[in-house]
């Protein structure tokens, strides 16, 4: 099984349909990532990590699962801070990007240029996951360009690693250049609906 070179967190094999349990060891990868991150950076204390982690795992089996883990943190911590959940959103992207090395940037462009479909239908097995991940992607002009986009850097990083895995798992299939975005919450809300009906 690959490995995804910043986070150390190993790439999942997409989920059948039917399956998407077969997830969430790597939800809770990218949760506890996450949650590092955070702590490092500040946002959470151990404690708080430690509350939010483990209420996070245990809503990934009811009936409506958070949609990403930055998301849930976010509704959790926006009543403590008094925030709003976007505004809590963008702090936590802003101290995770630091502490990523910058290696996913924000797209600040409007929407993504590509088909939602078009990276789907060449690549069928990418769309579970990318839907579990919380990460649309789409094809940018050729079929070798891939922006990937979330409000989650880890989680886009992992995306990305899952689609170049299994984009150029043919013996004459080219390895795709993918990029992953972070964008805001309300073009991620808008994105998951054009591409999952979420």
């Amino acid at each position: 099984m690959p490995v995804e070179a910043v986070t150390g967190i190993n790439v999942p094999s997409p989920p059948p349909a039917a399956n998407i349990s077969s997830m969430f060891p790597t939800l809770e990868e990218i949760a506890t990532c996450c949650v590092k991150h955070l702590r490092a950076g500040g946002y959470i204390s151990e404690a708080e990590g430690k509350e939010v982690l483990t209420s996070y795992l245990c809503s990934l089996t009811s009936r409506n699962p958070p949609k990403d883990f930055l998301l849930y943190t976010a509704e959790v911590q926006g009543a403590k801070h008094s925030l709003g959940i976007e505004s809590e959103v963008s702090r936590m992207q802003r101290l995770m990007r630091g502490s990523l090395h910058e290696r996913v940037h924000y797209w600040t462009f409007g929407p993504l240029p590509g088909r939602a479909a078009s990276l789907y239908d060449h690549c069928p097995s990418v769309r579970e996951a990318c839907a579990v991940l919380g990460c649309p992607a789409v094809v940018a002009g050729e079929t070798s360009i891939v922006h990937v986009a979330s409000i989650n850097p880890v989680a886009a990083l992992v995306a990305s690693a899952l689609i170049v895995h299994e984009v150029s798992k043919g013996d004459d299939a080219d390895a795709p250049f993918v990029f992953p975005f972070l964008i805001d919450l309300p073009g991620w809300n808008s994105l998951l609906h054009r591409h999952f009906a979420i």
